[in-house]
């Protein structure tokens, strides 16, 4: 029989939930709104996709009693539908690569074309969706959960601990599958498909927008999602994400990493795509993938992307999820983010500079390997927008 789950010991019962449901349902009503006016205010509700639907879930969980009660049914209901969408859209993504799809995309006069070969990818491809639902599944059950406990930091009597493992451990193995079955980045294989200009109904100026209104939503989500006016103060809040004032020592580790980073990548890609290519592996597709990110190739889109990705990653990955999920799982997690862009060649280089940076966190804390990691992308854009590499 399973054991309850319970919370632990230094967490204060909770008071006021109608007031954080009430939250989310304007949320709700926010996104609509948004999706239905457009413009400025879609771009701004849109950029909250990344962020706020796991704020959700955390906020039902942190409801959960030692008993069974409402908020285990919200939550489950919740995470199914998180998990549900996140499946759609990788189903959606992944099967792009498997379609012998004519340039420019779908047309009425020209349908895709589905051969023995392509039908067995899409199988493949929806059975590794529900495989990575199911090994998530797995991690509900308490001998599993107890096992995990010996290897990452979490009380596995915790149901937000439980949530939180089930929900990462589900996404990361998802994300990877279509890149296992079709050996191409989705993304990429959309660009090379309707074409880079085709890929976005915004401009470049609207999608750096959006990076920043991405970074505006990821700071609160990332203060919520770790209990703050639930479980913890503010000061107590800060302590959990890492984010601390940074000192002069603090800044020249962050610069300093960031930049020896950036000089050893420089270095080390050209022969590591040598290496590859005769292996005989695949590599990232440089031209695909240099139409994905043309709207932040620019002076201001390095800083952008220094930014809003250095810190909202790190804020999300290394703040949020490294305390509880170890290094190692939120670096997968942190890594399984990327695969939808990058091929294995370059999924290493992502795993590589997150456990930098997860290092930095663990021995500093999360300000610094934000530093680390947005000194390390201004760097590695403006080397693009200088020199073209």
């Amino acid at each position: 029989m399973s054991e309850p789950l319970v919370l632990t010991s230094d967490q204060p019962p909770i008071r006021r939930p109608g007031v954080w449901l009430a939250g989310v349902a304007l949320y709700i009503l926010l996104i609509s709104i948004g999706a239905g006016v457009g413009g400025e205010l879609g771009i701004f509700t849109t950029a909250s996709f990344n962020a706020l639907p796991f704020v959700g879930l955390a906020i039902l969980a942190y409801f959960a009693g030692s008993q069974f009660n409402w908020a285990w049914i919200a939550t489950g209901l919740w995470l199914a539908l998180v998990l549900g969408l996140a499946a759609l859209y990788t189903f959606g993504l992944g099967v792009i690569p498997l379609l012998d799809m004519p340039p420019g995309g779908i047309s009425p006069e020209q349908a895709p074309t589905l051969s023995p070969a392509d039908v067995l990818s899409i199988v493949l491809l929806i059975l590794g969706i529900f495989v990575a639902l199911g090994i998530g599944l797995l991690t509900l059950l308490p001998p599993v959960r107890r096992g995990l406990a010996q290897v990452l930091p979490i009380d596995p009597d915790s149901f937000v601990h439980a949530v939180a493992v089930m929900a990462i451990v589900s996404i990361t193995l998802m994300m990877f599958v279509p890149l296992l079955v079709a050996g191409e980045p989705p993304l990429l294989a959309l660009i090379n498909t309707v074409g880079g200009e085709e890929f976005s109904d915004l401009s470049a100026d609207e999608q750096l927008r959006s990076q920043i209104y991405g970074l505006v939503w990821t700071i609160p989500a990332a203060f919520l999602a770790v209990g703050f006016g639930i479980r913890r103060n503010l000061a107590a809040t800060l302590e959990r994400l890492g984010l601390a004032r940074p000192t002069l020592r603090h800044l020249a580790i962050g610069i300093g990493i960031g930049l020896g980073l950036a000089g050893l990548m420089s270095l080390a890609l050209p022969l590591m795509d040598t290496l590859w290519q005769a292996l005989g592996w695949p590599t990232t597709d440089e031209e695909a993938f240099g139409e994905l990110m043309a709207f932040a190739i620019s002076p201001i889109g390095a800083l952008v992307i220094g930014v809003t990705a250095g810190l909202g990653e790190e804020l999300g990955v290394r703040g949020v999820l490294q305390p509880r999920l170890g290094i190692w799982l939120s670096n997968l997690f942190f890594t399984s983010l990327h695969a939808f862009q990058y091929n294995w060649d370059a999924l290493l280089v992502v795993f590589v500079i997150g456990m930098v940076c997860g290092l930095v966190r663990k021995h500093t804390n999360t300000t610094t390997a934000a530093i680390v990691h947005g000194v390390y992308n201004f760097v590695m854009v403006m080397l693009t927008v200088v020199f073209g590499m």
